[in-house]
């Protein structure tokens, strides 16, 4: 007879203290900017004070601002790619020659990387991840996940995060629950063992729609289940793995 062999598998449901069946959370994504990180200057205002300071911006600045956020929607939701949201943009501001475009894509890209981390983010990620927990990242973006890894290597927490999922990559964006389905899918897991920390409500209901766990940081989105001040209050919150998992185990002969 062959030997036994041992299968240990973590237990994804555990009763509270009250005896109440809760599901655990094995997989989280967390918002980009809002939670994530942050900027001390939004990249428009810093892409059209550039143009100001260089006598080069031939719209009123909140017509430029305006043409750039448009855009970059549209480059959200996959209309357009990224190459043709500067072709238009240089276009609009009198820059169409490669040279212009070449600048205001050296700018949109130096000044994006400009983030600021916060500060709980990385001790509340290593605990999260000790438990088993998978990190990611959902983000409305005109920057590749590859491109944002960079950002986070950056700071040193690229490590810390499992998969990024962009919005330019998927061509479909937030807050329309397929992007959150697209996570969901990716860490194999059934919905409600998934969870998504944001900080905007139409996301936060977005992410309901797709059946993950819902955290409000820093808001008050009434549909979400749980709110949090700050990103270290999500630690205390009864939808993780706890520290000392319970291990069963199931022999096989």
């Amino acid at each position: 007879m062959a030997p036994a062999t041992k299968r240990w598998w973590l237990v994804n449901v555990y009763s509270n203290q009250r005896g109440q069946s809760l599901t655990l959370a094995r997989a989280v994504a967390l918002d980009g900017h809002g939670v994530v990180y942050s900027r001390r200057r939004e990249v428009v205002d810093a892409l059209v004070d550039s143009l100001v300071n260089l006598g080069a911006l031939q719209l009123p600045a909140i017509t430029a601002k305006s043409l750039y956020l448009s855009l970059q929607e549209r480059v959200f939701a996959g209309d357009i790619s990224y190459e043709d949201m500067l072709a238009e943009l240089a276009q609009h501001l009198g820059l169409p020659s490669t040279e212009g475009v070449a600048q205001l894509h050296a700018w949109i890209q130096s000044f994006s990387a400009e983030i600021v981390i916060d500060p709980e983010l990385p001790f509340v990620l290593f605990d999260l991840r000790s438990r088993g927990v998978k990190v990611g990242m959902i983000t409305n973006s005109i920057h590749s996940a590859c491109a944002k890894t960079k950002w986070l290597e950056k700071h040193g927490i690229a490590q810390l995060f499992d998969l990024i999922v962009s919005s330019v990559d998927e061509r479909c964006h937030k807050p329309d629950a397929e992007i959150f389905r697209r996570f969901i899918a990716k860490v194999s897991l059934p919905p409600e063992c998934t969870a998504f920390i944001g900080h905007d409500e139409a996301e936060v209901d977005g992410a309901k729609k797709a059946g993950m766990i819902t955290i409000c940081l820093r808001c008050s989105c009434h549909q979400a289940d749980y709110t949090v001040s700050r990103l270290a209050e999500v630690l205390d919150l009864p939808i993780w793995p706890p520290r000392k998992q319970i291990l069963r185990k199931q022999k096989e002969e």
